[in-house]
């Protein structure tokens, strides 16, 4: 679970008229990792193949996009068989079955594209028409005009000042109207030359020109209904090919999985060897299934075969990684992959990162009822695209559901109010919710408790930073060790780790900002000042900094030379810890600023209920739309950034300091659901 599963490298030898029958079987038993010749070797019959080998790959890939424009989940079809005595004849024959459902679908999703690029486009346009498709007059006449012309367009309301000093500047005539806050719409007429000029200007800041295009009419008003019916009418004929392609859903899946079928069959051969009666395949099995290969070499070969173990091999870049983890963190390993797949001789990251990411999510997103929106988010769209990510928000929802929960936050600080959340920690002699932060504070009357609340924020991402920081530092000696790397173990992992554990002990161990900070700023700036717990941490910087400056050297002497190169790559490692430092632990104050954002925001709106509240009835429903648009708004909006500022703590704060991601995944030939019949002929 922690590290890789153990990898033996093999070579199997098996008479050719026994091939088919071994091949077919290791394809359906999914334990064999085909190992591809790294040149073309003499006696190779990838080339009788690879052509076969791409053909089936490319139809997998086409089926997919197939899959992806109808928002289905690809899928095997259970259940199939193909019966084979020739493999070329056996794959020709299963796509000439379904020659006709390729083209059809082919054809179709085709046109569906062409159809979602028009609609985007028209849309584009629409939206332009919008802020003009009340005049009934064709102004192309006047867009084109020879000696006078006119342009519109909308703006940025930035632009106000600017068009009116070119107006007066060039003698133009300009209209300017508000469409919004943020927009105006722009008219500006004049002579030809001098609207070259004013146009080009305006462009350059932000203007943007509304001109029908020539096959719609010239009046806006027109224009925009056309342009409206037009895409109206090509998203019902989407909708028809769409449902005329779900119709045969079932056939692509058959066809999908014959080519995925060959796709597997045909990776094995084209990474196969002869000889005039013997075939040679070279891959990996996991250690614990050498039994099993065995067996199934015997009993499809009545025992004649060749089976030679080059040993569980590991620490070379090309040995893929087969990586066992129990059901319930499985799914975590989709974010590691994000970042690359793990080496076979380092920690695998996965039992980590299932506990610190909900929980680095969570800290940034503590709110009750966000955390049950994102479980149906979760449930209702992503459980059928994707069940693992599904899985990931269903778990990141629970944990933000418990922070909320902590924080006081329900739908922010109205409804929490409404269901006596907060008067759950009363009950139990608190004056504030655990994980409460200023904005509660804020809300309920409590200034003095501001600063305290926002050092209790500033204490937990402290502490955060020197636990995540000082695993990160311990795993890399770790992984060091298990690549019997010495070096870099004695020179580097060991040192750093020493600092960043002596650096972040203080916030690690007291769970105070201020004490931590005062017992650290003791140790650096007033070299210890006679605090002995930051005395022992200032000897244990400079005894880290120290080692880093002089292991390089040491080295280099040990290995009989010794060069200004090495003190300068040790001075380097000095000032990229150093740096490392200082950039990583207040990066993870982060998790406060998000959490203080969130709240805020809520704060916010709630402010704007209440505003309206106090209207009368009228306004009593006025706010409560606008405060649920604001939680739907803050949900989607917080939800992406807590997830993408915890995936930035993983991946740059925390794996650079152990996890290298260079692996290659252990896919071995697997088409668990088809049986493959081999045909003997005489």
């Amino acid at each position: 679970m922690l590290t890789a599963r153990r990898l033996e490298e093999v070579i199997v030898v098996v008479p050719k008229r026994k091939y088919d029958a071994v091949i077919a079987r290791l394809a359906t038993e999914g334990i064999f990792h085909v190992e591809e010749p790294t040149r073309d070797i003499s006696g190779s019959i990838s080339s009788k193949f690879k052509s076969l080998y791409i053909q089936a790959s490319e139809r997998v890939s086409r089926v997919h996009s197939y899959f992806s424009i109808l928002r289905v989940e690809p899928s095997l079809e259970p259940g199939l068989n193909i019966e084979v005595s020739d493999w070329v004849e056996a794959f020709n024959r299963s796509y000439e079955l379904y020659r006709e459902l390729d083209k059809f679908f082919e054809v179709r999703v085709s046109r569906l594209s062409e159809m979602e690029s028009k609609i985007q486009e028209l849309n584009r346009i629409k939206s332009l028409l919008e802020a003009i498709k009340g005049i009934d007059v064709d102004i192309r006449v006047a867009i084109e005009g020879l000696r006078l012309q006119l342009a519109l367009g909308v703006g940025p309301a930035s632009l106000e000042s600017d068009v009116e000093h070119l107006a007066k500047t060039y003698g133009v005539i300009a209209s300017i109207e508000k469409l919004s806050k943020d927009t105006l719409l722009i008219g500006i007429a004049g002579r030809q030359d001098v609207m070259r000029v004013v146009v080009t200007t305006l462009l350059r800041k932000g203007f943007t020109l509304i001109i029908p295009p020539r096959e719609l009419p010239g009046k806006p008003s027109e224009a925009y209904k056309t342009v409206t019916l037009e895409i109206e009418n090509l998203l019902r004929e989407a909708e028809r090919i769409r449902e005329s392609l779900l119709s045969r859903i079932g056939e692509l899946r058959r066809f999908y999985t014959y080519m995925y079928a060959f796709r597997e069959i045909f990776k094995i051969i084209t990474s196969t060897l002869e000889t005039n009666t013997m075939t040679i395949l070279r891959g990996y099995i996991d250690i614990n299934d050498k039994r099993r290969l065995e067996r199934i070499l015997g009993e499809e070969t009545n025992g004649s075969y060749l089976l030679v173990s080059l040993k569980a091999l590991r620490g070379e870049a090309r040995i893929p990684t087969k990586v066992s983890l129990p059901r319930i963190i499985q799914p975590f390993h989709n974010i590691v992959r994000l970042y690359g797949e793990p080496s076979p001789e380092e920690i695998v990251p996965t039992l980590f990162l299932a506990i610190t990411f909900p929980l680095s999510f969570a800290l940034m997103f503590p709110d009750l009822g966000h955390g049950l929106l994102l479980i149906l988010f979760a449930y209702i769209y992503l459980r059928k695209r994707s069940p693992d990510w599904s899985y990931i928000f269903t778990i990141l929802g629970f944990a933000a559901m418990l922070t909320g929960i902590m924080a006081g936050e329900f739908f922010g600080p109205i409804p929490a109010e409404l269901i006596h959340l907060p008067a759950i920690w009363s009950t139990l002699g608190l004056s504030t919710p655990p994980l409460a932060l200023p904005t509660y504070a804020v809300e309920h009357g409590l200034e003095e408790l501001i600063g305290e609340l926002l050092y209790r924020a500033v204490s937990i991402s402290l502490w955060m930073a020197a636990f995540m920081l000082t695993l990160g530092s311990l795993l890399g000696v770790i992984n060091s060790y298990m690549k019997s790397d010495f070096e870099d173990l004695l020179s580097t992992r060991l040192p750093k780790l020493i600092f960043f554990a002596s650096v972040t002990s203080p916030f690690l161990l007291t769970f105070d900002a201020r004490r931590g900070g005062s017992i650290l700023g003791k140790a650096i700036l007033e070299l210890g000042g006679g605090d002995i717990f930051a005395t022992i941490i200032l000897i244990l910087i400079v005894i880290s900094l120290l080692w880093m400056l002089s292991a390089e050297p040491i080295i280099s002497i040990l290995h009989g030379h010794f060069s200004l190169s090495s003190f300068a790559k040790s001075l380097m490692e000095v000032y990229e810890t150093i740096l490392m430092a200082t950039g990583n632990i207040p990066s993870f104050l982060r998790i406060m600023a998000l959490a203080m954002a969130h709240s805020s925001v809520m704060l916010s709106f709630a402010f704007i209920f209440e505003m309206f509240a106090s209207l009368g009835v009228a306004g009593l429903i006025i706010g409560i739309i606008a405060y649920i648009i604001g939680n739907l708004i803050v949900v989607a909006l917080e939800g992406i950034l807590a997830f993408a500022h915890s995936l930035r703590l993983h991946f740059y704060e925390w794996f650079s300091k152990f996890y290298t991601g260079t692996g290659i995944p252990f896919t071995p030939i697997s088409i668990p659901e088809v049986k493959v019949i081999i045909i003997r002929t005489t």
